[in-house]
């Protein structure tokens, strides 16, 4: 269920926010779901934009500039799990 009720979340997007739950507060970066994720900042803003799902995005400083770490803030149930 989404901030306005259920919503029906599928492919790419589906995915991100299965990474997003399952990280809880460490929240995920694109490094960890590389095997896959080659847009992470667009699953995330579709995530945000289509679903109006609250995401931080935590800016992480290392020697080369930053990335993004992404937490998923709105709580989210997962009612049924479609193959």
């Amino acid at each position: 269920m989404g901030p306005a009720g259920p919503i029906a979340v599928t492919g790419q997007e589906a995915r991100a926010l299965e990474a997003l739950i399952e990280s809880g507060a460490a929240g995920v970066t694109s490094l960890e779901v590389s095997s896959w994720a080659y847009r992470l900042g667009a699953y995330i803003f579709d995530l945000r934009h289509d679903y109006g799902l609250s995401i931080d995005t935590l800016r992480e400083e290392h020697d080369d500039g930053w990335h993004a770490r992404y937490v998923l803030r709105t709580p989210v149930v997962i009612a049924d799990a479609v193959a």
